[in-house]
């Protein structure tokens, strides 16, 4: 990549240590970017139901679907169950409608996206716990306390 591109690299998708985070270095990246793992710390305001679907599930419990968003986003199949949906049967969202996305009684008989339907990466298979941001001394990954992560 860097034969042909000097400009800024950054990974997403599937970190969750700092195993991840350094190899994501060692391929030449200069950002690497973890998500889902924060989602289930004590300091993330996620809900807590939220933060425990992402504990109990796997990379199997993801689906990708633009039913919500208009967007391509991968979201929790359990939460989609207790929100009375079928994953496997979810109206197809086309070009977002601004006009019914602000009507609020439209969007009451709905539900709702990221409070009722939570989203998490494929590596959720990666957590194990919900647990502690700490940020090592020398400033440069982050650790999960109780976890494996840092370098």
């Amino acid at each position: 990549m860097r034969a042909f591109y000097d400009g800024i690299i950054v990974l997403a998708g599937g970190i969750s240590d700092g195993h991840a985070l350094q190899a994501a270095e060692v391929l030449g990246c200069d950002l690497a970017y973890m998500g889902t793992k924060f989602i289930a710390t004590r300091e993330s305001m996620a809900d807590d139901s939220h933060k425990q679907m992402l504990v109990n599930s796997s990379a199997d419990d993801i689906l990708l679907t633009t039913a919500f968003t208009g967007l391509q986003t991968s979201m929790l199949k359990p939460s989609i169950v207790a929100a009375g949906l079928d994953p496997d049967d979810l109206p197809a969202r086309g070009a977002i409608d601004i006009g019914k996305d602000i009507d609020v009684t439209a969007r009451e008989n709905r539900p709702k996206r990221w409070r009722d339907i939570w989203s998490g990466g494929h590596s959720t298979s990666g957590v194990s716990d919900v647990l502690g941001v700490e940020i090592s001394s020398h400033g440069r990954s982050p650790n999960i306390a109780g976890g494996r992560g840092g370098w």
